[in-house]
């Protein structure tokens, strides 16, 4: 794997870590602790972090393997679609388990899943733009 791929992984690690924590910690906060008994345990949280680092970095390695296998093209606008359809994929099936399991409003969901696809566009633009590869010289 070239040294694009692992530079993408990283970045996207990044990214997906930091926009986590801007939807859930900042954006979504008020939903979960609306709850009566509050839904983030911080210090549960807080003890478990290194495994949440983990997961985001399976999931970057796993987000960038499948653009990067099965992208027919490598570039901005793929990356943007890949990322969009990469979220809904994930995200659409998970909020109605999670609402099904976790006892907050059907609204938090629906934020929760707009706000991930809208990071799937951010990270997959950037994944696209640091893999696009170059296009060929067009001879006449």
């Amino acid at each position: 794997m070239s040294k694009k791929f692992w530079l993408s992984v990283l970045v996207t690690f990044i990214l997906l870590y930091a926009l986590e924590f801007v939807l859930h910690a900042i954006i979504l906060t008020g939903f979960y602790n609306s709850h009566p008994d509050g839904l983030l345990r911080e210090e549960i949280m807080v003890q478990r972090m290194h495994w949440m680092a983990v997961g985001f970095l399976v999931w970057s390695y796993l987000w960038v393997y499948f653009f990067n296998r099965f992208a027919t093209q490598k570039n901005l606008m793929k990356g943007i679609h890949h990322g969009v359809s990469y979220m809904i994929f994930l995200n659409v099936p998970k909020a109605f388990i999670w609402y099904a399991s976790i006892d907050i409003s059907g609204y938090s969901y629906l934020y929760w899943t707009i706000g991930e696809v809208i990071m799937g566009a951010i990270i997959g633009a950037v994944m696209g733009a640091i893999m696009a590869e170059k296009e060929a010289a067009v001879t006449t």
